[in-house]
This record gives structure tokens, C-alpha cells and sequence, in this order.
């Protein structure tokens, strides 16, 4: 069960990344939905977590350590790993950026094996590096695309443009790192409170609080909470429910299988995205003989983890 949990979130994110698009091209590119959907998560996973609890009670301990890790968790993924995903997209473009955030599943595993005590046996493990190749093999070939559109820029390859990129590299990998610890974070605040609808509405608050903050200090609180709510964007408000199941599909699958096989499963949402931006979008040219070559890798290496696991 935790396996189909596992894709569920990912294709919850996949979803929502087709919406967000839509969302964006709706508002003139002038807002990415980024504080509406956290509102949203946080309201509807407490909506959740309340009929959670009315339906089947409340029969576990409580622990202040596991709100601590749930909190964490959702700073680390939704709070400072979406901001410095965004942040290294307007340095070095979404196709190197998504490449390089595409290697969270390395730092979540070692994450687990450091201190979940986590252990990859032989089959998932050759499952797990099939898909990691599929992700890489897909990320190579978006940032080739990214590369072509470099050399429209020649003229710009001074020393401060090339710091730029560096600096958005190190956003993109900083990322990665964060979203990957947070993941782990998850599983480590579950052990001892295994409540998987509570937890992801902790960490959506605690995200929440981060987004208000970080928007007080640039000061454009105001302005950005006026705009979320006087133009209401449906495309974001879905948003907000697919972003909302991400996470909690997550939790779920970490409640019955090892962390790391969560992560590197759920890395399959750029994958995902293709597909669904083909079928829906129209986009037939977004699916290319590489893309299928990492649909089949993804698909064995998926295959060689459920049966094993």
C-alpha cells in the first residue's frame, strides 16, 4: 500500500504542476500561486485531520519531539526548498533548476541509512538506481534543452553573469538538500507519532509561518495577501488541494515503507508531468523517445521495488 501512496503523491504534484502553469499564464506571470496554495494546504489538512480524528479518535501519544520534526519537515520542503527552487529558476532557468532538484531521492536515502538506520537490500536497491537513471536521463536532456538557449545569451558570458549561475546552482543543489532532509525529517517525526494527517498539517503551518515571515521582512505582506484574495485564481485554489495531497499521500506511504523508497518514487513527478502535459495540454511534443526510454526505466525499476518490498 505504502508503494501506490507513494505515486499517488507524486501524481498529486504532477497534477498541480500542470495547474500551476495554467494558473500563471491566468495572472500575466505576475503571481505563481506561492502563498495561496500554502493558505489552502493549511486549511484543508486541518479540515482533514479534525475529520481524522471526530472518525477514529485520537489513540496515540502525543509528542512535542515529533511535532518538532513535523515542523521541521515542512520548513525544510515547503518553506525554504520550494522558495530556493523558485529562486534558482530566475538564475539558471526550470530546466537546470528541476534537473538538480531532481537528485532530493540521494540526500533522503542518505538521510535514512545515517540516522533512520535504514537499510536499501538488493532488488529495491537495483529498482531504486533504474529510476534514479530514468530521472537523471530525463534531467540531462531538459538541461540540453536549456543549454541550446544559452547560446542566445554569448553576449552575456561576463564574470558576473557566470556568478549568477553559480549562485543558482548552489540555490538549486541547496534546494535538493533541504527538500531531501525534510523528507527524512517526516519519517523521524512518525516513529514516535504516527499520524500522518497531523504531521503534514503541521508542517503546512509551520510553512505558512515561514512564507509570512520571509514576506514581512521583503515588505510586500500586504499587497501579496490583497492579491491572493481579491483575485481569486481557480486554478490556484486547485492548486492548493492537489499541493495539499502531495504531502499527506506522502506521509502515508512513509506509515508502511522506508523513506527512501518514498522519495525516490515520488521523484517520478517531473515524469509524470510530461505525460499528463501530453495528454491534456496537447503537448505531443513534450514526449520524446527519451522520455520514453525513462518511462520504461522508471517503470521496471518501480516494478523490481513493489515486488521486492
Amino acid at each position: 500500500m505504502g508503494e501506490l501512496y507513494a505515486v499517488l503523491s507524486a501524481l498529486m504534484f504532477a497534477v498541480n504542476n500542470v495547474i500551476i502553469k495554467k494558473g500563471i499564464i491566468r495572472n500575466n506571470n505576475t503571481d505563481n500561486g506561492f502563498f495561496i496554495t500554502i493558505f489552502i494546504n493549511v486549511i484543508f489538512l486541518g479540515l482533514l485531520c479534525l475529520i481524522t480524528i471526530a472518525v477514529k479518535g485520537w489513540n496515540i501519544p502525543f509528542s512535542w519531539t515529533s511535532v518538532l520534526f513535523f515542523s521541521l519537515a515542512g520548513l525544510c520542503t515547503t518553506g525554504i526548498g520550494r522558495l530556493t527552487l523558485f529562486s534558482s529558476i530566475s538564475y539558471i532557468g526550470p530546466s537546470r533548476a528541476s534537473a538538480i532538484r531532481n537528485t532530493t531521492p540521494i540526500f533522503t536515502t542518505l538521510f535514512a541509512i545515517l540516522f533512520l538506520n535504514e537499510t536499501i537490500s538488493l532488488l529495491p536497491g537495483v529498482g531504486m538506481m533504474l529510476l534514479m537513471a530514468g530521472i537523471m536521463n530525463e534531467g540531462f536532456g531538459l538541461r540540453k534543452i536549456g543549454t541550446s538557449h544559452k547560446q542566445l545569451i554569448k553576449s552575456q558570458e561576463s564574470l558576473h553573469y557566470k556568478n549568477k549561475q553559480t549562485f543558482g546552482y548552489g540555490l538549486a543543489i541547496l534546494s535538493a538538500f533541504t527538500f531531501g532532509v525534510g523528507q527524512g525529517l517526516r519519517k523521524q517525526g512518525l516513529l514516535t507519532m504516527d499520524h500522518a494527517f497531523f504531521g503534514a498539517w503541521v508542517g503546512a503551518m509551520t510553512s505558512l509561518l515561514f512564507v509570512l515571515i520571509y514576506q514581512l521582512i521583503r515588505g510586500n505582506l500586504t499587497s501579496n495577501i490583497k492579491g491572493s484574495f481579491i483575485k481569486l485564481n481557480p486554478y490556484y485554489l486547485l492548486a492548493g488541494l492537489f499541493t495539499s495531497l502531495g504531502p499527506l499521500f506522502f506521509f502515508l506511504a512513509t506509515q508502511s515503507i522506508q523513506v527512501s523508497y518514498v522519495s525516490v518514487i515520488t521523484s517520478t513527478e517531473p515524469i509524470i508531468t510530461v505525460i499528463i502535459s501530453g495528454i491534456f495540454l496537447k503537448r505531443t511534443d513534450s514526449i520524446t523517445i527519451r522520455s520514453l526510454i525513462t518511462i520504461f526505466m522508471i517503470s521496471i525499476g518501480a516494478i523490481l521495488m513493489v515486488v521486492a518490498v
